[in-house]
């Protein structure tokens, strides 16, 4: 009789440990990738403007915007920066020249300068701002640079140099610089 109640108690506290694993139903949600769509996130460089797009938080209203259109400027010139890096190296590899390292300098100090100038003046063309359930908000902005400014301007900054001159072939230099703003249109995604 003692088996028959051991053997029944094991039998129900193995019943009750089962229901209570069964009681405790997991919620398996599938979770997948959600896309998440962010304004002004549209605008992608071309072969006739660089762009660039950023956002911020802030729990304040100004600063959020600042810090937005601070962060999309300096996205902008990295942008600028890089481009006219491979621009500059094509137009030596072209063009064969003595002297690479000296121009290539030149190129990146004149390259910042412009930037730096241009980045004072550049175009908005999205900025959106959201106010969270915490009071803070987003600002979403996107900004654009024409790149007959930037080509004009280092067109200028060259022109300015002796030793550039020398070394410098305008039509040669605006012939790469299409031809790199013509790629990074087809690269962006």
């Amino acid at each position: 009789m003692k088996k028959i109640v051991s053997l029944f108690a094991v039998v129900l506290i193995t019943s009750a440990s089962l229901n209570s694993c069964a009681s405790k139903k997991v919620s398996a949600k599938t979770v997948g990738d959600v896309e998440i769509k962010t304004p002004c996130n549209d605008a992608r460089s071309d072969k006739n403007f660089f762009r660039a797009n950023q956002t911020a938080n802030s729990t304040n209203l100004g600063m959020s915007k600042d810090m937005a259109l601070l962060a999309a400027k300096d996205r902008l010139a990295g942008l600028i920066e890089t481009q006219m890096k491979k621009v500059s190296e094509r137009y030596q590899q072209d063009r064969q020249m003595s002297g690479k390292s000296e121009f290539q300098q030149k190129v990146e100090a004149t390259t910042r300068e412009i930037v730096k100038e241009t980045l004072m003046d550049v175009g908005v063309i999205c900025e959106k701002t959201m106010q969270k359930q915490d009071g803070s908000y987003n600002t979403f902005i996107s900004i654009e640079c024409n790149k007959e400014t930037i080509y004009t301007g280092i067109n200028k900054g060259f022109s300015k140099d002796e030793k550039l001159r020398q070394d410098y072939d305008a039509a040669k230099f605006r012939e790469v610089f299409n031809e790199e703003m013509d790629k990074l249109e087809n690269e962006q995604p």
